[in-house]
């Protein structure tokens, strides 16, 4: 079995700089997009209090989240840095120690989209993606999960019409999601906040997504 790492440095990046009139043919300003971090590590459900319900025990368990930080730059005949861009898709990529069980195993890798929307140019952006703990049990047959543990890799990438425009990796400088020889690719398992019960807390620190 290869490491992840090895894995990762044989693998080239693609890289893509410019953004494309969307498909319904209304012309966009470009934009520019700078992924600044990614944080990964892990948050126990919160514990919100509601009132005319009669309360059940539980035990908070693990999701893993993703914190993505970055900005956007717009040109003056868009607003500049008093301007918003309507939408872009955030990719994220999670890449887990278990294999596929196939005669030739494969590191299974969870993805999941975020149609962000509204971005602000005047100010550093943050976009949040988790994956449940019931999505990591099954996986890992783990009860509770780490990031540091059972997060292998990572990466993000941020498209516009189709195009990346910007991409970030825990190793090294390559899309190595890219490569289907070496990684087993789960769509759908990262979830947006609205899709988990984070969905009421944080704020506006976030910038707003699409509900699915």
């Amino acid at each position: 079995m290869k490491p992840l790492s090895l894995i990762l440095a044989s693998l080239l990046l693609a890289n893509v700089v410019q953004a494309q009139a969307p498909a319904t043919g209304e012309k966009l300003p470009d934009v520019k997009v700078r992924i600044k971090n990614v944080q990964v590590e892990e948050q126990q459900t919160p514990q919100l209090s509601v009132t005319n319900v009669k309360m059940k025990r539980w035990t908070p368990k693990n999701w893993i989240e993703f914190d993505v930080e970055f900005d956007i730059k717009l040109p003056a005949e868009a607003g500049g840095r008093k301007g918003s861009y309507p939408g872009m898709q955030l990719n994220i990529y999670a890449a887990l120690q278990e294999m596929t069980k196939d005669p030739k195993p494969k590191r299974i890798v969870l993805q999941g989209s975020l149609d962000l929307l509204d971005i602000p140019a005047d100010e550093p952006c943050h976009a949040l993606g988790y994956i449940s703990p019931a999505t990591m049990k099954t996986l890992t047959m783990k009860d509770t999960v780490t990031a540091s543990v059972d997060i292998q890799g990572w990466g993000v990438e941020i498209v516009v019409d189709g195009k990346v425009i910007a991409a970030k990796s825990s190793i090294g400088k390559s899309a190595w999601w890219e490569s289907k020889d070496n990684f087993e690719i789960m769509q759908g398992m990262v979830l947006n906040k609205m899709q988990t019960p984070f969905a009421a807390v944080f704020g506006d620190y976030d910038v707003p997504v699409k509900v699915k």
